[in-house]
């Protein structure tokens, strides 16, 4: 069908809906537009035609013209002829098109990058001009619908571009500066009086250039030029190319402004650069971003099915079951457990990693990674994957920045992450970056001088100062050239939110008002969502207004347009400026309207609403949208998002009426939270809600509740509190459930474990037993009191019973038992408690190699699952491992992490483990002192804990001084041997 009709179609571009079709107008044949020309051909189609069979060179040649119009389309443009080895086309008409320049530019993009992925090569060339447009002639494939200087110079600049290259003429440059990367490039004769300067196209800018942009960069030369050092070993002759760096620093100290010079110098460098935002909250609508990352490193759209998008990923290279896990990841079903999303995402960061390879291999690449700090699970994962796995041949600079505090352990721990910490301003740099904004009168001095003082350093605050006085006519003029102002200088407020509230103050009501109710939706938000919320005044007016002054940003285009606060802080003292009764109306509004059919599908939709719900007053809403998306956050193995969510449930069940139904509700959200929390390695919490729990289920003479309540408060007990109240906890759950013979199998599996923690082996073994009986499980469900499978415990838990009961031989029947059942188990947290028992049994034989390889895989589990609750002792027994295997520092180092993450979570047995392997490992590298202090320390809380195993693992002073540093005969093992040998 012509252009001129009237289909719409949805392709790939993140799904962003293009229409071919217009109405007509019935007064003119044709008017005067603003249009983008564009023109593109195939290089050397002569050498793709002539060789070939005339069918051939058909297939051959439509299949580059289909790619052109198929991506022109998508974006907006008009296809008006092709030209037999290219197309000619237009963005502005028939339908006006206030970004035609910017959607012209992503076409061109979109077209070099599937070009070239075939091995193939075209030319374009783009000029933005006003043209005569002839409606009549579209869709005539002999008639021109434009007629204007803009399309010849179009064609000049295709005629005059590189190989997969773009050209764009000036008048185009200066439209897409904010978001296309270009560089000026060759001048042009093309018939006029003065030659037309021609632009290079280098690349999509992530967001719009900020109004700074245009100003040097001002105190961070160093990190430049080591950063540059790193890029420009992308070029050379360099073994091991690849490099890994972290700018780190506090709000406002440059970061951002950082990373986009970065940015600006890799693409000068001729390198690919991705630049990936690491969002705080991702808005309603918006794609992962992870989504976005594959999307950006597989160099153009995703195909729209699940086997179209493995296929994709297979040959970028991905392996079936990386390809199949990240579509997995990518698009989740909601009927994946817990523990087969978890699966899924510890194989899909592999794909990942073959994608970065992939891309650097087809050209070097610059990954600059923003914001770090607030990485997910998924983004954690990834970037955790990026560090340890990408091979150090690959022509790769991964460039992260983050905030001090905040950021995953997984990530700032790597050892080979370079690090390059921001601090405030030098005076002298100060005084540059003033000048650089202000100008060099003389008059301004006092202005800097107060700028000075109350920015100490930190460039945000001086910028954000400036601006305000720009708005009140304190200063005048231009950047660079600024002059005081008539009217008097009001006093800077003392902190960065009086600041921000003084710009606020400035704004008519009506942008006041729309900047409020945008604050209400978050502080990046969907234009659409907002729209809806604001029933009255021109939102996209004043949204532009609002952009231009500073206080918004425009953060997305496509599929859906996205404007953010221009920062946090600005968008906290917008929201704080709102009375409490106004925050609670527009919560409440937005709740609802998110539960309209227009919204239904966006992503993260349940989440936002179970929050605006919350701060609005729907407690049912809350209720059932904060549980339905901690299910959806649990299948994806995000467990502190889950956590979150099912707090505000909680919260929200407490304000609705008390009735029985409320009150069994409330019961399982906080059964359902303590079990998101323990995982989480947020013992406090669980403690909290199951305390609660138990108390409610009491009240309400639910039994069955009341029980898994006193269950839960078991395995708590054991990990955080004191172990003879866990035993005796288990005894009183027992009798309660009617006697050990008509117990549940699986809270006598708890018993066992807690007995053989207290070093009772013979009694752990007999409540084994019990649990393994044939009619054990009769009337009986599973999984209601473990998440975890039941064999693979019961295996491991025997191995470690008759270990210490010298029982070796028979031992190790069940430590092969239990690997094999976490192995074909879907749950990745049954694959790190089976390491975490054999690795026990193993120690005890002092196979040390094999502690080794079992502890480090159990924390790469969970590095990518986010099962963190036995990080600690895997951490502490690894480094005792390396201690006993010659490495003692490195040991140390893994046991004191270990022993401050315990301690941080407040995992008593867990720090009692870690102090264990502390005082041994002392003890090895010499340090007597050291390790006779340890003693002491752990010798007291074994005695107040009741810590059984603990207590009979403690060596006697004699033996401990007796501890030489040497290696064992037997101590390394299968698959230590292989652990080390890798």
């Amino acid at each position: 069908m012509s252009v001129a009709g009237v289909e719409s179609v949805i392709d790939t571009h993140d799904g962003m809906m293009a229409s071919f079709g217009f109405a007509r107008p019935a007064l003119a044949r044709a008017d005067r537009r603003m249009v983008t020309a564009f023109f593109c051909d195939i290089v050397e189609s002569s050498k793709l035609v002539i060789p070939q069979d005339p069918e051939d060179a058909y297939d051959q040649l439509s299949g580059m013209i289909d790619i052109m119009r198929r991506h022109v389309l998508a974006f907006g443009g008009t296809v008006c002829q092709t030209l037999g080895d290219g197309i000619y086309a237009v963005f502005g008409a028939p339908v006006s098109q206030e970004n035609h320049a910017i959607r012209a530019c992503y076409a061109a993009d979109a077209i070099l990058r599937e070009v070239a992925r075939g091995g193939r090569a075209v030319r374009i060339g783009i000029c933005s001009g006003e043209v005569l447009w002839d409606h009549m002639a579209v869709g005539r494939q002999s008639a021109n619908p434009a007629t204007g200087p803009a399309i010849h110079i179009a064609a000049k600049m295709q005629q005059s571009a590189p190989p997969n290259g773009a050209r764009l003429a000036d008048c185009t440059a200066r439209l897409i500066s904010d978001w296309v990367e270009t560089r000026p490039a060759m001048l042009l004769a093309l018939g006029g009086d003065e030659p037309t300067q021609s632009h290079e196209f280098l690349g999509l800018r992530a967001r719009r250039r900020q109004y700074d942009d245009c100003l040097p960069l001002v105190g961070r030369e160093s990190i430049r030029k080591q950063l540059g050092a790193a890029m420009a070993a992308l070029d050379g002759d360099h073994r091991t190319p690849f490099s890994a760096h972290l700018v780190q620093g506090a709000a406002g100290l440059g970061k951002t402004r950082l990373m986009r010079a970065l940015s600006d110098m890799a693409r000068s460098r001729g390198l690919r650069v991705i630049e990936w935002q690491v969002p705080a909250v991702e808005p309603v609508g918006a794609p992962s971003p992870l989504h976005q990352l594959v999307v950006e490193l597989l160099d153009g759209p995703l195909p729209r099915t699940a086997g179209g998008i493995a296929a994709m990923l297979r040959a970028a290279g991905a392996s079936l079951e990386e390809a199949d896990a990240l579509v997995g990841v990518l698009l989740p079903s909601n009927e994946e457990s817990r523990g087969g999303a978890s699966a899924i995402l510890a194989l899909a960061v592999g794909a990942v990693v073959a994608l970065a390879r992939s891309a650097a291999g087809r050209h070097p690449l610059a990954l600059l990674v923003e914001d770090a700090h607030w990485a997910d699970t998924a983004v954690q994962a990834t970037l955790s994957a990026l560090l340890q796995q990408v091979p150090a041949e690959t022509r790769m600079v991964l460039v992260l920045s983050s905030r001090e505090e905040g950021l995953a352990p997984c990530i700032g721990s790597q050892a080979n992450l370079q690090k390059y910490p921001l601090s405030p301003l030098a005076a002298s740099e100060v005084n540059s970056l003033l000048d650089m904004w202000m100008g060099p009168s003389s008059a301004l001095e006092a202005i800097k001088a107060d700028l000075s003082r109350r920015a100490r350093g930190n460039p945000f605050f001086m910028v954000e100062c400036i601006r305000v006085l720009m708005m009140n006519g304190a200063l005048l003029g231009d950047v660079g050239a600024m002059l005081p102002g008539p009217s008097p200088k009001i006093p800077l407020p003392d902190t960065v939110h009086a600041l921000l509230a003084a710009r606020i103050d400035m704004l008519d009501d009506e942008a006041r008002r729309l900047l409020r109710t945008a604050s209400v939706v978050g502080p990046t938000f969907d234009v659409a969502v907002l729209s809806a919320l604001v029933t009255n005044g021109a939102v996209e007016d004043r949204l532009q207004e609002l952009i231009r002054l500073g206080f918004i940003d425009e953060t997305r285009l496509l599929p859906r347009q996205e404007c953010s606060f221009h920062h946090a802080l600005l968008h906290e003292a917008v929201y704080g400026g709102i009375t409490r009764r106004d925050r609670q109306q527009q919560h409440a509004a937005l709740a609802r309207l998110l539960a309209d059919a227009e919204f239904q599908q966006l992503p993260g939709r349940l989440a936002a609403q179970a929050r605006h719900a919350a701060h609005g007053g729907l407690w049912h809403m809350a209720v059932q949208a904060g549980r339905a998306a901690a299910q959806d956050a649990l299948s994806r193995s995000l467990a502190v998002e889950a956590v979150s969510l099912l707090s505000i449930a909680v919260d929200a069940n407490e304000k609705l009426e008390d009735t029985h139904e409320v009150m069994l509700d409330g019961i399982d959200l906080r059964l359902a939270l303590a079990r998101a929390a323990m995982p989480a390695g947020d013992g406090g919490r669980a403690l909290l809600a199951l305390d609660r729990a138990v108390v409610l289920a009491r009240a309400a003479g639910d039994e069955p509740r009341a029980l898994a309540g006193m269950v839960q408060q078991i395995n708590h007990e054991r990990v955080y509190g004191r172990l003879d109240q866990a035993v005796a906890l288990t005894e009183t759950v027992i009798a309660y459930s009617g006697g050990i013979t008509r117990a549940h199998p699986e809270l006598l599996i708890i018993a066992a474990a807690c007995h053989l923690d207290d070093s009772a082996a013979e009694q752990a073994l007999t409540l084994l037993d019990m649990a393994e009986r044939p009619d054990a499980w009769v009337n009986h469900e599973r999984r209601l009191y473990l998440t975890l499978d039941t064999g693979m415990v019961i295996a491991g838990k025997r191995a470690s019973c008759l270990s210490l009961l010298g029982r070796d031989a028979e031992a190790e029947v069940f430590i092969q038992k239990a690997l094999q059942e976490a192995q074909a188990s879907t749950h990745p947290f049954d694959r790190i408690y089976a390491r975490l028992d054999v690795a026990e049994v193993r120690m005890r034989q002092r196979r040390f190699g094999d502690v080794l390889a079992y502890s480090s895989e159990a924390l790469n589990i969970s590095r990518v699952t986010g099962s963190a609750l036995f990080d600690a002792i895997n951490l502490a027994r690894r480094g005792l491992a390396l201690a006993y295997l010659g490495r003692v520092a490195g040991g140390l180092a893994d046991i004191d992490r270990g022993l401050r993450l315990a301690q941080s979570k407040g995992a008593a047995m867990h720090a009692a483990w870690a102090r264990h392997a502390r005082m041994l490992a002392l003890a090895l590298a010499g340090r007597m002192d050291e390790a006779m202090r340890e003693r002491q320390e752990l010798a007291r809380t074994v005695q107040e804990r009741g810590y059984g195993l603990l207590r009979r693992s403690m060596p006697d002073e004699a033996t401990l001084r007796a501890m030489t540093h040497h290696l064992p005969s037997n101590s390394l093992g299968m698959a230590g041997r292989s652990m080390l040998l890798h």
